[in-house]
């Protein structure tokens, strides 16, 4: 193959020796120069963009970029391939000078952006931006040119489409003499993940909701043996927090169900402090209010010396050795 033909970019047509004239229109020929027009006009746009970026460095070494010396196949192949990397990545990938003027802008921020790279080529943030909006961006930025070291943050970008969470990690560009020429920043949108982080918290939460009220009800649950009769076993240590419980389940069935009595058995409670045995007497004074009486069945020896050292506070509270006999009472009376 000769030079000639080893050095034909892929796609373009050529004339005659590639086809000949009888083969072709004129509406072709013009369809062929537009492609070949438009394709033209995109490596330059691209080759603009990696020449802006790269320019300090490849001046350092010598090489010119005005043209004069031109640039090979070897060289326009680079450039496209560095070019589709950038625009076909799924990061936002810009870079500034240290003046903060745009040198790369890739096809994701062209897209959040609703500007092309010819938009913002050679202009600050402060021209595009809202001032505030300038300034988030350029603080991290003056401190990666003033360190010369890598920052890596967590940003919330405002967009036409809402707020983007992007994870961005901003480094200093350096040219062949070791000075910093300017900033390149690849950020990862983290939107979706925070979403889901948040949605995630929100069930969380509704679990933890839902397994407190399972929990409370188990811990106080009320039961209907009878028309009028309602009987609440009580299994474990009753703290303060548990009589509460209690005192709130207690009146609200009471209440529902038009009860008469209420059976509050304490059998299975090992033992009661002294501010419990004080809140077991206001669960019976409230639910008196209601109309109703309570039957307090299986006191402990312990329970019943803190009662007893509550002197009239018991006036109104009936109590039975055992469930059964509180059963059998309160059936008895509900009869009668």
């Amino acid at each position: 193959m000769g030079c000639d033909a080893a050095f034909r970019p892929r796609g373009f047509w050529y004339g005659p020796a590639a086809m000949s004239i009888d083969d072709v229109t004129v509406d072709s020929l013009e369809e062929e120069n537009r492609d070949l027009r438009r394709r033209v006009a995109e490596l330059e746009r691209r080759l603009a963009a990696y020449e802006a970026a790269s320019g300090p460095a490849r001046a350092e070494a010598g090489e010119r970029t005005d043209g004069t010396r031109g640039v090979g196949p070897a060289a326009v192949e680079h450039v496209d391939m560095l070019a589709a990397i950038l625009d076909n990545a799924p990061l936002y990938i810009y870079a500034k000078d240290v003046e903060g003027r745009y040198l790369l802008f890739n096809r994701r921020c062209e897209e959040i952006a609703g500007r092309s790279f010819e938009e913002v080529a050679g202009k600050t943030d402060f021209e595009l931006q809202p001032r505030e909006a300038a300034e988030m961006y350029e603080r991290p930025e003056r401190q990666v040119i003033a360190s010369g070291k890598p920052l890596q943050t967590e940003e919330e970008v405002p967009t036409a489409a809402g707020t983007l969470h992007v994870l961005t990690i901003k480094f200093p560009l350096v040219d062949a003499a070791g000075r910093v020429y300017g900033v390149c920043g690849i950020s990862s949108d983290l939107t979706e993940q925070r979403r889901a982080e948040q949605e995630n918290q929100r069930l969380q939460a509704e679990v933890v909701r839902m397994q407190e009220a399972t929990l409370r009800a188990l811990s106080t649950p009320l039961i209907p043996i009878a028309r009028g009769v309602l009987v609440m076993p009580l299994i474990g240590d009753v703290d303060r927090r548990r009589a509460e419980q209690t005192l709130e389940t207690l009146l609200a069935g009471v209440s529902a169900r038009g009860a008469r009595i209420a059976i509050l058995d304490v059998t299975g409670v090992p033992s009661v402090a002294p501010e419990v045995a004080d809140g077991l007497v206001r669960v019976a004074r409230a639910v008196g209010l209601l109309g109703a009486q309570v039957v307090l069945t299986g006191i402990q020896p312990r329970l019943a010396q803190e009662l007893v050292g509550m002197g009239d506070g018991l006036s109104g509270l009936v109590t039975r050795s055992t469930l059964e006999s509180g059963i059998a009472y309160a059936m008895s009376a509900v009869r009668g």
